[in-house]
């Protein structure tokens, strides 16, 4: 134990320090995001600080999986795999751009691929198998744009990836998986570190290679304890709650209402929430109280009356639903 502490208090430092030298070379390089009217920020700041902790938890998978004899291949080929190539997708659209074609196919390539951790869940072949790992494919796929969408202010996605990393961590603690459940921890450690940098005022953002590698990640993570019955898709759909109703409300929202969906915004819930305050800080506060007190609990209650599990699902999901309706979520800012 005292050596995973130690390993935890190591990443953390790392995480920051690295993310302190990616500040000072996006300033010298000009790799800056420019604050315009979409966006949620004031100030040109560097964007490619979710390098520091790509580069660290990727090293903490490829570890575990030499550690780990029996899975190891599983743990490179369906986890890290997809987590890398999608981290470089967003290394290039931050330094270059993509087309949403490319993005989405590549993104759904690394979804297919992430679908090796549901091997037992897909042991037999057939049509409703097929279709099943089409719809998770495209779930995955939403994942990881979901978290891009949902990174605008500053705190945001970094404390969302803690909470939920963490949260994974608790259901493979009481499952039986310690070594699991000390991993999941290590892989926060860079992200806090990160954080330090991130919180408002931010002085530097993760940009498109930090939050869609940690979608990808969550995603993977995700899989792999589902199959292994630490956790059930509806506790993982609760502990998402907060970002899935607000990505998924404001999308659908401004499809239906006929708006050209595709273009930068500001009408997610969190954003239009930030003005209202007047602080990124105190969203991200509310979203991570959110989490902790309403989600988690429910989360595990979901998971132990699977009976129940959809009904409670709902429940943990209404209120969200709510207030993305109350706030006006998704609505145009000329409205």
């Amino acid at each position: 134990m005292g050596l995973i502490i130690a390993l935890f208090f190591i990443l953390c430092i790392a995480g920051y320090f690295i993310t302190r030298a990616l500040i000072s070379y996006a300033h010298k390089k000009q790799l800056l995001d420019v604050a315009n009217h979409r966006s949620s920020h004031t100030q040109a700041t560097p964007r490619i600080g979710g390098l520091s902790f790509v580069v660290l938890i990727s090293l903490l998978v490829f570890t575990y999986a030499l550690l780990n004899n029996k899975i190891s291949t599983n743990i490179l080929l369906f986890i890290l795999l997809p987590i890398v190539l999608v981290a470089l997708t967003g290394l290039v659209d931050d330094l270059k751009g993509l087309s949403q074609a490319a993005r989405f196919i590549i993104y759904f390539f690394c979804s297919v691929v992430a679908l090796g951790n549901l091997q037992s869940f897909f042991s037999q072949a057939s049509w409703l198998i097929v279709l099943e790992g089409l719809l998770l494919s495209l779930s995955l796929s939403w994942l990881i744009n979901l978290f891009n969408f949902m990174d605008g202010i500053d705190g945001i996605a970094a404390s969302e990836s803690i909470f939920v990393l963490a949260a994974l961590a608790f259901f493979s603690y009481q499952g039986g998986e310690i070594n699991l459940s000390y991993f999941l921890l290590l892989c926060t450690a860079p992200v806090i570190g990160f954080l330090a940098l991130n919180w408002q005022p931010a002085k530097i953002f993760m940009g498109d290679i930090g939050s869609t590698f940690l979608g990808c990640l969550i995603g993977c993570l995700c899989l792999y304890a589902i199959n292994t019955k630490l956790i059930s898709i509806c506790s993982v759909i609760i502990l998402l709650g907060c970002f899935i109703v607000d990505a998924s409300w404001t999308l659908a929202y401004r499809i239906l209402s006929g708006q050209k969906w595709y273009l930068a915004h500001r009408s997610h819930h969190y954003q239009i929430l930030s003005r209202k305050l007047g602080s990124h800080q105190k969203v991200s506060l509310r979203y991570s109280l959110v989490n902790l007190v309403w989600l988690l609990p429910l989360a595990l209650t979901a998971f132990h009356y699977k009976e129940y599990a959809l009904l409670i699902t709902t429940i943990s999901l209404l209120p969200l639903i709510w207030r993305c309706f109350i706030i006006g979520a998704g609505k145009s800012e000329q409205n």
